[in-house]
């Protein structure tokens, strides 16, 4: 089998050498160190390489998609900048988030100014696309980021929802929102687009992105309780200490038996800075006591095996169709990073 993590190092200097034709080589005091710092640091590229890969199976010359996937990445970059100070994370991508280094200020201005950034990549996709489809592009990224604001949006909402009120598709709605468009969805829908595909494509896309997307997302929640933080990069039981609703949570609250409940919920209420190490690891062995993780398991599998027998019912005829079931291999089943 395609092992993905190949791919990825094959496809991620491509994207980068990109990337660095547009970060600031000139500014006021520290402006070219801050606004750098997280395309440096340099993600895994899943997204752009989705980009390439759609955009070779459909048909059309990769290379005509490398500033798209490049507008894709530092459309991540200036976002984490943002998601970090909203969920107040300390951790990203192994070394402490901007905000912890820089101040809150001058860290949603680097986030704002790679937000603009990706806007200029896209405009120059003139360069290599014809105006209609270079459009397009930008039509996409505007319908996903959309999705994206409203999910980022009801995740902070549900934050203060009663949690033994929430139900599994108040998270499968945040999920939706904040994941599977922006992860898989848009980026395969991205690359089809490049290569002149119509709506009928995209909407059979569609069928495969979204349970996929949401498949990622479980199991970056799952990597986030039994990762290892030198691989994941985060802050492992990070989402338990900024109260995040997800999958895991919902069901223990579901199936713990009264006593521990009441503790659980005890513990989510708290704020950030109120909970303890022993607090968060109350929770992880409570999932496990519970069966929570393995409950997040089997629906990450659900929802995988979903995607991958669209892909197979739609595209079986793609030339690089091992590359993408790899794709949706990586994103979807057990990974570590």
């Amino acid at each position: 089998m395609i092992d993905f993590m190949e791919i990825l190092k094959k496809k991620k200097p491509i994207i980068w050498e990109e990337i660095q034709k547009y970060l600031p080589t000139e500014g006021p005091e520290d402006f070219i160190e801050i606004v750098s710092e997280y395309p440096r640091r340099q993600g895994k590229y899943g997204r752009g390489a989705l980009i390439l890969l759609s955009c070779e199976g459909f048909g059309e010359d990769p290379s005509k998609a490398v500033k798209t996937a490049a507008a894709m990445q530092m459309s991540e970059d200036w976002l984490l900048v943002h998601d970090d100070i909203q969920d107040y994370s300390e951790e990203r991508r192994g070394k402490p988030a901007l905000h912890k280094i820089h101040g809150i200020g001058l860290a949603m201005n680097a986030g704002d100014y790679m937000h603009l950034l990706m806007w200029k990549i896209l405009m120059d996709n003139r360069e290599v696309l014809d105006e209609e489809t270079t459009w397009k592009i930008m039509k996409e990224f505007y319908r996903f980021l959309e999705i994206t604001a409203r999910g980022q949006h009801l995740e902070h909402v549900m934050m203060k929802k009663d949690l033994e009120k929430l139900e599994y598709d108040d998270y499968y709605g945040i999920v939706y929102g904040k994941a599977a468009e922006y992860t898989i969805n848009g980026p395969l829908r991205l690359g089809a687009i490049i290569a002149g595909k119509g709506d009928d494509i995209l909407e059979k896309i569609s069928e495969v992105g979204i349970p996929l997307g949401i498949a990622f997302q479980i199991r970056d929640d799952i990597l986030n309780i039994v990762g290892k933080q030198n691989v994941y990069g985060k802050e492992i039981g990070g989402d338990i200490l900024e109260g995040k609703r997800t999958l895991m949570i919902i069901h223990l609250i579901k199936n713990a038996e009264e006593n521990d409940r009441k503790k659980i919920i005890e513990i989510m209420k708290k704020q950030r800075k109120e909970k303890t190490n022993e607090d968060v690891r109350y929770i992880i062995d409570m999932m496990k006591k519970y069966g929570s993780i393995e409950f997040a398991e089997n629906k990450a599998k659900e929802f995988a095996d979903k995607a991958l027998s669209k892909f197979k019912e739609y595209f079986s005829d793609m030339k690089n169709k091992e590359e993408i079931e790899a794709a949706i291999n990586f994103f979807a089943l057990k990974r570590t990073v």
